[in-house]
């Protein structure tokens, strides 16, 4: 049988029947390879998407654990420990390591943070959008101070089956926080400051329109008493005889 090159290199109209025959059965061999690689790509490319699919959907469906500083909504210028699953699954056995450990002006209170359960202990369970909040600092007072301003906080954390997920390390940066222009949000601490200074001031007015009342009072006694004693009948005098 003539070879393959043989026939592609042959005078089309000089071909024979067998030279036909094995023309087709190169151009159905070719057609079989690219049916092949085709299908082949499409099995890879099918593939891959698969493994992207899953592993999408296997990190959706993990917890993501996060720290953080916040303001304080109650406390102007106060600043929160925030830690929180905003995951879609539960977290178990968050262990939060803080370096250097945390240090706030507010330690002498006795309730340093470094020493509270939340960060001494862990946290056994932590379920999706459950959110723990501390107070930490005031920025103020912290500012008057040599206190560190930058924290590397890494947590540890295991999925709901147990498993261990890859630990994430935040830096918690409040020098970010300075000479920043922002509005000022009145809190519960304010309304309750205004409200005692309110109070005092009304005080002072009773105080005062109560001696005011007294004053008046005084007065009008005494004009009275000078009014009965001038409009009054003088006994006559007694005859001397």
């Amino acid at each position: 049988m003539t070879s393959a090159l043989t026939v592609l290199a042959a005078d089309f109209g000089s071909w024979k029947p067998d030279d036909w025959s094995a023309a087709a059965s190169v151009a159905s061999t070719v057609l079989t390879l690219l049916a092949v690689v085709i299908a082949l790509l499409a099995a890879l490319y099918a593939r891959q998407q698969v493994t992207l699919a899953r592993q999408l959907r296997e990190e959706q469906a993990q917890p993501f654990v996060v720290v953080d500083f916040q303001d304080n909504p109650a406390m102007r210028q106060g600043i929160d420990f925030v830690v929180e699953n905003m995951g879609q699954t539960l977290a178990t056995n968050v262990r939060i390591v803080v370096d250097p450990p945390f240090s706030s002006t507010l330690d002498d209170t006795g309730f340093p943070l470094k020493d509270a359960p939340l960060i001494a202990q862990g946290i056994p369970s932590l379920p999706p959008r459950k959110r723990f909040t501390a107070l930490f600092d005031s920025a103020p007072e912290r500012q008057a101070t040599d206190l560190p301003s930058r924290y590397i906080a890494t947590v540890h954390f295991d999925d709901a089956h147990g498993r261990r997920q890859e630990p994430l390390t935040y830096i918690l940066d409040l020098s970010v926080r300075r000479k920043l222009l922002s509005v000022s949000e009145y809190g519960l601490t304010d309304g309750v400051q205004a409200l005692r200074e309110m109070s005092k001031t009304l005080k002072e007015v009773r105080s005062e329109l109560t001696r005011e009342r007294h004053r008046q009072a005084a007065i009008e006694r005494a004009s009275s008493e000078a009014r009965s004693g001038d409009t009054a009948v003088p006994e006559p005098e007694a005859d001397p005889t």
